[in-house]
């Protein structure tokens, strides 16, 4: 399981010491599927806000046409536009798990602690 969390364990308070075993290193998941999240919006903000997105703004939700235009292009070409060396990291919500604290960030859900 620890391999493979979803949105599930991103979302479940219960889950706290996992997550923060994730954003810590100390669990380095293959593939975290953000399952259990409402939209493709947030999906992307927990994923930045996990340190696990690596994608350039420049690119989400564009088409390839969009990015490198049309026509044939050299092997690699979208991923050198698009693809990121280091996590783009950003705080959103200061009531979700994250890679570094967001203490001044509002929260998503009414009520709830900071993660940190």
């Amino acid at each position: 399981m620890d391999e493979f969390p979803g949105g599930w364990h991103y979302n479940a308070r219960k889950k706290k010491t996992f997550m923060k075993s994730i954003a810590k290193g100390e669990i380095v998941p293959y593939i975290f599927h953000m399952s259990w999240t409402e939209n493709k919006d947030n999906k992307i903000k927990y994923f930045k806000q996990m340190g696990e997105w690596y994608v350039g703004d420049q690119c989400i939700q564009q088409t390839q046409d969009a990015i490198i235009g049309k026509g044939v292009h050299e092997a690699g070409e979208l991923v050198s536009a698009c693809c990121l060396a280091e996590p783009n990291i950003v705080c959103f919500y200061r009531d979700k798990p994250s890679k570094i604290p967001c203490k001044d960030s509002n929260p998503i859900d009414r009520g709830k602690p900071s993660f940190w």
